[in-house]
């Protein structure tokens, strides 16, 4: 569920404001809501920890750090890192430059630049030139050299002017050797000191939390607004510490008011979950996506549909066998891997072996018995096809009971019962002109006219029809869409038939019926059958990840009115508190 909230607006005297704020900071459950203003400081700050965060970034990246830890603060550990990657990058660029002009001497073999400086002092031209054969009419005397295939060197008496010469590099073969290796030991030098300063990483870890936590204080402090001698700040609370609050008001010296959050204020989310549904939490962490206040906390059905079609998708028991084994074996030889993702992957597990023994889907094998042998991949598709229809309206029915249930008291709830028949409606077309029923079911098109005059009276409130009139005249597009999401389910049984295509090819392919190999030659089509299925199940996880998570986030959310527009939760506290 969404918790509840309250703005709170707190005041104070502006000589107490930085105290106040200190208070709040170690209270931690306030979310601020204070102007946004900026700084010469605040900016000077805000860019130091962007490089703090860089030269972080390149030291975690470094692998077994090692040496004695340097004794310096980790301010002039920062600056020393930062010093000695700049530097590296452009040690780098002149490496590069360096290995382009060897390669412009690697045609012409071993040359020494003295001994073509002491030809030129002598009087005599030496060209280098790109070309398979020497120029024709040279003058008397001229010597040609042949490089590698397509370059040659012309030493002549008279200075020569021809297109092919090429323009040489100042330095020869040998210094550009001797500074290349100069670089490679200064370079190495400088890894081992940026390996050496990696070991400091959790220190520059807690500096960097603090660097934040000061500059979210010095921006909550200029945000605050103040008239003459009083200071104000606002903020949201969960109204279960209001109380809490009100208690502590007093001895932190302040005013309190507080309201019911309006339509338009920014107020944040606080999801509180069961610890089942929170397994859910990591995919909204991925997306970066939370549910508006004004909304609702979609975790337990996301979690449940998200698992069901996971298992349609992959849709193979040997895989979903592999990730349970995998899941729990990194659970009991690694307890750092538990958690809310790792639980989630072993409900998709669990729901893919379950749907693969229902269909006879294991490894692609042919042959499998189903529980459900019409469900299989080798069966009539329009069977699996028609679960997946079902599925999409049950689905979206879920989505406009849910808004019935939050409109009870409004007579909006009836458009939600005409979109409830609209859904099954568009179920019964998608069954005629994709299943190949004869007519859709007699009882649709009375239940489909009914629906529309329903949507068309209750899904604006007339106070406001003049704002939203357009959703009116939008309405048959609406109905196609509607359609369109049914149909879109049929994406579970494309894809989850792609998966048992691809895993049925590689088995056909490395191992067909009657073939004669030898022990050798099995053995190789072993490991390319192992990671091909390996590739499959890859490719297989992805679909999960665009059409699985797709069909919640889209089709599901836009018939439930859920915008994710929310603003995540965010207490001003200190970072040892988060």
């Amino acid at each position: 569920m969404i918790t509840p909230m309250r703005h709170i607006t707190l005041l104070c005297r502006q000589e107490d404001a930085h105290q106040v704020l200190e208070s709040l900071q170690e209270f931690g459950e306030v979310h601020l809501q204070a102007e946004q203003v900026t700084s010469h400081e605040i900016e000077q700050r805000a860019d130091a920890i962007s490089l703090a965060k860089s030269v972080l970034q390149k030291l975690q990246s470094i692998e077994d750090p090692e040496g004695t830890p340097p004794e310096e603060s980790p301010e002039a550990c920062i600056l020393r890192a930062q010093r000695l990657i700049q530097t590296d990058k452009e040690l780098q660029a002149l490496d590069q430059k360096l290995a382009k002009e060897a390669h412009a001497w690697n045609p012409f073999g071993e040359i020494s630049l003295d001994t073509v400086c002491a030809l030129q002092n002598s009087g005599l031209s030496v060209h280098f030139l790109k070309a398979n054969h020497p120029p024709e009419d040279l003058p008397e005397g001229t010597i040609w050299i042949p490089g590698q295939p397509g370059t040659g060197v012309l030493i002549s008496t008279e200075a020569l002017e021809t297109e092919q010469a090429l323009d040489m590099p100042v330095r020869g073969p040998a210094l550009i050797t001797s500074r290349r290796e100069h670089l490679a030991r200064i370079r190495k030098a400088r890894e081992i000191a940026l390996r050496t300063l990696a070991t400091r990483i959790p220190e520059l870890e807690g500096h960097i939390a603090s660097l934040e936590e000061g500059l979210e204080f010095q921006e909550a402090h200029a945000g605050m607004a103040g008239e003459q001698h009083i200071a104000w700040i606002e903020g949201f609370l969960p109204e279960d510490r209001i109380q809490t609050v009100e208690e502590k008001v007093t001895q932190w010296g302040v005013a309190m008011t507080s309201r019911e959050p309006a339509d338009d204020d920014p107020t944040p989310t606080l999801l509180k979950q069961s610890a089942f549904v929170s397994w859910i939490q990591p995919v909204f962490s991925f997306l970066g996506v939370t549910p508006g206040y004004q909304e609702v906390d979609v975790g337990w059905s996301f979690l449940i549909f998200l698992s069901v079609f996971s298992g349609m998708v992959i849709g193979d028991a040997g895989y979903g066998l592999i990730l349970l084994a995998l899941v729990i074996g990194l659970n009991l030889f690694k307890p750092a891997t538990r958690g809310k993702f790792a639980n989630l992957l072993l409900l998709m597990a669990a729901a893919t072996t379950v749907w693969g023994f229902l269909t006879g889907n294991l490894f692609g094998i042919s042959g499998i018995p189903a529980v459900f042998p019409e469900l299989s991949s080798t069966s009539d598709p329009k069977a699996i096809m028609n679960v997946c229809f079902l599925l999409g309206a049950s689905h979206l029915t879920l989505a406009h009971l849910w808004n019935l249930w939050r409109k009870k008291t409004s007579l909006q709830a009836l458009a939600e019962l005409g979109w409830i028949g609209s859904t099954w409606t568009m179920y019964g077309v998608t069954g005629q002109m994709v299943l190949g029923w004869e007519s859709v079911p007699s009882f649709l098109m009375p239940v489909f006219l009914v629906s529309v005059i329903l949507i068309v009276l209750f899904m604006t409130p007339p106070k406001e029809f003049k704002e939203n009139w357009v959703d009116h005249m939008m309405l048959p597009l609406t109905f196609v869409n509607n359609f369109v999401d049914v149909v879109s389910y049929v994406r579970l049984y494309a894809v989850g038939m792609a998966t048992f295509a691809l895993a049925s090819s590689f088995n056909a392919m490395l191992f067909p019926e009657g073939a004669e190999r030898s022990l050798i030659a099995t053995g190789i089509s072993a490991i390319i059958l192992i990671l091909g299925h390996a590739l499959n199940f890859i490719l297989a996880g992805m679909g999960v990840m665009v059409h699985g998570i797709r069909l919640n986030t889209l089709e599901f959310a836009s018939h439930l009115g859920l915008t994710w527009s929310g603003i995540p939760y965010k207490p001003f506290r200190k970072q040892s508190q988060t």
